[in-house]
């Protein structure tokens, strides 16, 4: 009874785990900062003892659930000692605080050991969510197997069974020609989706051209206009140095086009790519629905994370914007360009 996830209490189960932990940092990062604030000024206000408790009550929840780092628990259970010493300090007598010099100093020298495993610590979120978004997409795909290529496939299996008990020429003829365009109606949504896998087309015709060919496509199966404005010849066929960060590009580009078609209820859509000192330079414009100002994502997922983790990941810069519900969304990014700029 006791073993297994069943048996695992509720604060310990990764789907809970995750957001007490970020809600933890943010909690511990924003009561420092405001006690630092308060430590400046000349006259002590009473927000200092709140953040004081705020640091150490988040941090203490930190070192309870990092159990599997140990260095890590020790340098939290160091922090909130010496905060709670420091709230005790203000709450009662100053002598309450004297604990906290030296505990925080020593915290601060001990950081350095365990600093390998605060940048674990630091990663798990992201690598969570990386990871999410990998099983999304995975599940996206063998969505798109599923529903599109198997049926056909058995589709075509029926057919070319009842062909086989024909014993009519034109009849047989007739259901051999069904197969095939059930055949070459297979073929093409296995090329859509190696396309969405791997845009093949990319080495050859390069960044501009490969963008329009997306574009096309999703203007012709979601009803659509798309239009694509390209400035600048430098965005063909990219030399190898520069062939991830126009990958990048690319995924932003269909990752963008995709939230327009699932969340925006637009009409129209305007794709500009640029080339700007040594940068790519994009956007992606729609006249749709827009974001509520207390809603800064378009939609469940991960796609508005994985664009700019992308940009990131370049050394490049992302941004979302709206001016609100029914004035449409634009998402932005310049990525930089490796080969370039060593040509330069």
């Amino acid at each position: 009874m006791g073993s297994g996830p069943r048996g695992r209490p509720a604060i310990h189960r990764p789907h809970v785990l995750g957001p007490v932990r970020n809600l933890c940092l943010a909690l511990a990062l924003l009561g420092a900062v405001a006690y630092a604030a308060d430590a400046l000024t000349q006259e002590p206000l009473p927000v200092r003892p709140v953040a004081a408790l705020a640091v150490a009550s988040a941090t203490g929840a930190l070192a309870v659930m990092v159990r599997a780092l140990p260095k890590v628990r020790v340098l939290l259970t160091m922090v909130a000692c010496g905060f709670a010493a420091l709230a005790a300090g203000r709450l009662f007598h100053a002598e309450a605080a004297y604990p906290a010099l030296v505990l925080l100093p020593a915290a601060a020298v001990y950081a350095v050991r365990a600093w390998p495993e605060a940048r674990t610590l630091l990663g798990q979120g992201r690598a969570r969510a990386l990871i999410g978004r990998q099983e999304h997409y995975a599940g996206l795909i063998a969505g798109e197997l599923h529903d599109e290529v198997l049926q056909l496939l058995a589709l075509t299996r029926r057919q070319l069974d009842a062909a086989l008990a024909e014993e009519d020429p034109q009849a047989l003829r007739r259901s051999a020609r069904t197969a095939v365009g059930r055949l070459d109606e297979l073929a093409a949504v296995l090329r859509s989706i190696v396309a969405t896998l791997h845009p093949v087309a990319l080495r050859g015709l390069g960044l501009a051209e490969t963008v329009r060919s997306l574009a096309a496509r999703v203007a012709a199966e979601n009803g659509l206009i798309v239009d694509v404005d390209v400035q600048g010849e430098r965005l063909g066929a990219a030399p190898a140095a520069d062939e991830e960060a126009c990958l990048a590009a690319y995924r932003v580009v269909q990752e963008a086009l995709g939230n327009v078609v699932k969340h925006a209820d637009a009409e129209r859509v305007r794709v500009s790519l640029a080339y700007r000192h040594h940068h790519v330079v994009l956007s992606v414009t729609d006249d749709g629905r827009g974001l509520a100002h207390t809603s800064p994502t378009p939609g469940p997922g991960y796609g508005v994370e994985g664009m700019r983790w992308r940009c990131e990941a370049y050394g490049g810069t992302f941004s979302l914007t709206s001016d609100g519900a029914g004035c449409g969304t634009t998402v932005r990014a310049a990525i930089p360009l490796p080969g370039e700029r060593r040509g330069a």
